[in-house]
């Protein structure tokens, strides 16, 4: 059986796949997470195939959200 990396066929992908997986961010809410209800809804495997179904302009489209969301609470973090 091939690994999931060799399964992932670039790295935009493994991110993906990987912010599916898990947030950086421990409190992370459904407020402003584009992934939230994915990471919870779907089982490893469903992620796997959700995210090598997607376009590259969908990947695209995911991370960039993420990263709004990302640098958002990154801000909140620092506040305190």
């Amino acid at each position: 059986m091939d690994s999931i990396l060799e399964k992932s066929f670039d790295s935009s992908r493994a991110l993906l796949f990987g912010l599916l997986a898990n947030c950086l961010f421990p409190t992370s809410t459904k407020e402003g997470c584009p992934l939230w209800e994915l990471r919870h809804s779907l089982s490893i495997e469903k992620k796997h195939e959700y995210t090598m179904g997607l376009s590259d302009e969908e990947v695209n489209n995911i991370l960039a959200q993420h990263e709004c969301c990302y640098e958002k609470r990154l801000s909140n973090l620092n506040k305190w």
